[in-house]
């Protein structure tokens, strides 16, 4: 039972070092910006209060967009696919977890020009778990993912002509 539940971690994102340095101005400023908003309170100018409060808020949420880290556990035997999302070591809210997955596919959105990585759970059955910018950064997940479950991956980058890329060519 105990080896069934045996996970490996097969991918966290890497941030660039200017992402921390922004993030790290932004923190900086949210420590004053708060001790602001509490005297605002404090003087009884709760509108403006209210108003400090929705821009912490937003700079709060910038500086965690730009410091998060995501995580992908695979397990072979269960064929399940787990996505955890960490702030500083705290979890942010529940992990994703999908199981039994046929296959893994990265599809070319043409109306936004992104990729988008998705799990097929069966064959009409489908979740977009990830979306990147350029091909390249999509295959390296959707690989690191079909090979942590040992399933096939699907190029549907281009339209009408979608190609499988077998199990023992991912390796």
């Amino acid at each position: 039972m105990e080896e069934n539940q045996r996970e490996e971690l097969i991918y966290v994102s890497k941030r660039p070092f200017w992402h921390y340095l922004i993030a790290f101005f932004f923190y900086f400023l949210l420590s004053f910006m708060f001790l602001e908003m509490v005297d605002l309170f404090y003087l009884g100018k709760v509108l403006y209060g209210l108003r400090f409060t929705l821009a912490v808020l937003v700079i709060s949420i910038c500086a965690a967009g730009l410091t998060f880290t995501k995580k992908v556990y695979t397990n072979t035997d269960l064929k399940t696919v787990r996505f955890n999302f960490t702030l500083f070591k705290i979890q942010l809210g529940k992990d994703i977890i999908f199981k039994d997955v046929k296959y893994v596919s990265v599809y070319k959105n043409y109306s936004d020009r992104d990729f988008e990585i998705k799990i097929w759970l069966s064959d009409t059955k489908k979740k977009t778990v990830s979306v990147h910018l350029n091909s390249e950064a999509a295959f390296k997940l959707a690989y690191c993912i079909a090979v942590g479950l040992d399933v096939n991956l699907l190029d549907a980058t281009e339209k009408g002509n979608f190609k499988w890329i077998e199990k023992e060519n991912l390796k």
